[in-house]
């Protein structure tokens, strides 16, 4: 029973206390700390913090797995260009889009490393396809870019809910959606943490004994 539990009830629910913080973050910016959700809102700081700690468990799993190191790097590399897009407020501070000039050469240097080194990237592609890390990062990926930009449209909620409309309202949808989706990466990115501390634990059970 302790395992049903662990396997398919505990998870669901660690999610829907997640997504309870969502609402609630959201509610403490708008109700609270009256902010309306800015740049400099803790709804921003918690998506970025995700973000990091997403790219920090990516790059620690590079290091460990030799094998995928390459795509591992990719997939850091891709979060660390999220992450400086998500800075834009501040690098807009020195001069207006200056975010695309460190993502491009981040991108750039990614790109080159993988082109470079990648003798395992399509078997480490198909790996880790298979695995639960993918599918929750790429659940939270559509939510994020996709998803968040549609259902966060502000056409669409000028047209439902004409004179009552304020741009707020698609801030707080927006925004919401994107802490949503940044917390099925991080979900993802755990679970990523966790396969490569169990192949590590795996592999140092069969190690030979040396006198």
């Amino acid at each position: 029973m302790f395992l049903l539990f662990k396997e398919l009830v505990l998870p669901f629910i660690l999610v829907s206390l997640l997504s309870a913080g969502v609402i609630t973050t959201i509610n403490i910016d708008f109700f609270f700390l009256e902010n309306n959700l800015s740049e400099r809102s803790l709804t921003e700081l918690f998506q970025q913090l995700l973000l990091l700690a997403s790219i920090a468990i990516f790059i620690w799993s590079s290091i460990k797995v030799e094998e995928s190191r390459t795509l591992f790097v990719l997939v850091a590399g891709f979060f660390g260009c999220m992450f400086l897009r998500e800075l834009d407020y501040y690098f807009d501070m020195i001069v207006h889009g200056f975010w695309l000039y460190p993502t491009l050469l981040l991108a750039s240097l990614v790109i080159t490393y993988s082109i470079k080194n990648n003798k395992h990237l399509i078997s480490s592609v198909r790996s880790f396809s298979q695995t639960n890390a993918y599918f929750n990062i790429l659940v939270g990926l559509v939510i994020i870019m996709i998803f968040s930009r549609l259902f966060g449209s502000g056409t669409l909620w000028k047209e439902v809910m004409n004179d009552d409309y304020h741009h707020i309202y698609k801030t707080i949808i927006q925004e919401g959606l994107e802490l949503f989706g940044y917390v099925f990466v991080f979900i993802g990115s755990f679970h990523q943490l966790r396969n490569v501390k169990n192949n590590h634990q795996l592999e140092s059970n069969y190690l030979p004994l040396t006198s």
